[in-house]
């Protein structure tokens, strides 16, 4: 088994948590230190009442193809994901979720599936950041304010 599959989601093709997480600590520390700045940009996968729940974590598998390859896109839970925009302004991490939303509309995913999104940016974001990365996303209980967005 490579070692790069231990890292990867098989069904998704997206970074798995735990791996995700260590790498927005590591840009966290990486722009603390040199100043660049990055985006965080959160996705949850909202079905409509009448369609299978399960569309939501089948639509997280068009993420990977939505991203620059620059980008690091994980998954965070059943219908939720995220993608790490590195060296991003906070003009040009709203431009990268504007395109990311675009192309999961017009990708294929699903029509019952809308996404929720947030996007935080760091350093204007430092603190809900580090509260992420202690608390973790599942366990936000509303830190997070996810707006439906595509």
């Amino acid at each position: 088994m490579e070692e790069t599959w231990v890292l990867l989601d098989a069904n998704t093709g997206l970074h798995v948590a735990w791996y995700f997480w260590l790498r927005v600590l590591d840009e966290v520390n990486r722009a603390a230190r040199y100043g660049a700045p990055f985006g965080l940009l959160l996705l949850e996968a909202d079905v409509a009442a009448n369609a299978p729940a399960k569309l939501a974590t089948d639509a997280t598998s068009y993420l990977p193809a939505t991203i620059r390859s620059t980008d690091l896109g994980g998954l965070l839970g059943p219908g939720q994901v995220g993608v790490l925009l590195t060296h991003q302004d906070s003009e040009s991490a709203e431009q990268a979720r504007d395109r990311v939303l675009e192309r999961l509309a017009r990708g294929g995913c699903p029509p019952a599936v809308r996404w929720k999104s947030q996007l935080l940016t760091y350093p204007n974001h430092a603190a809900q950041i580090s509260y992420l990365l202690t608390a973790g996303w599942s366990e936000r209980n509303g830190s997070v304010d996810l707006q439906h967005t595509a």
